[in-house]
């Protein structure tokens, strides 16, 4: 079920990449896009875990739980600092893209 939200909750991001794409390279693009994604996927469970280590969380010692949690929590906040970076991206239609590229024809 996970997996499945997952993905939904990712399809906004391929949205976006689909209008920045140049024509021509959207299956490239769309690999790329799932590599780094799986990459940080991974590089997210390796950090998780050595910071349940460092901080000494294990089966029968939750004494820095708590502090696990919040910054569990607070770290997947940090993407929002990076919004500002998109604006203007994406404001033109389908529409519109497609009107340039047949005008450029």
């Amino acid at each position: 079920v996970f997996s499945i939200l997952g993905q939904i909750a990712f399809l906004p991001s391929l949205v976006l990449a689909a209008r920045l794409c140049p024509p021509g390279i959207e299956a490239v693009l769309f690999a790329t896009l799932m590599s780094i994604f799986n990459g940080a996927s991974t590089v997210g469970t390796e950090i998780g875990a050595a910071l349940t280590k460092f901080l000494g969380v294990t089966e029968t010692c939750f004494s820095n739980l708590a502090l696990l949690t919040i910054i569990c929590n607070v770290s997947s906040l940090l993407p929002l600092f990076f919004i500002g970076y998109l604006d203007g991206v994406g404001d033109e239609s389908q529409e519109e893209m497609e009107a340039k590229q047949l005008d450029g024809n």
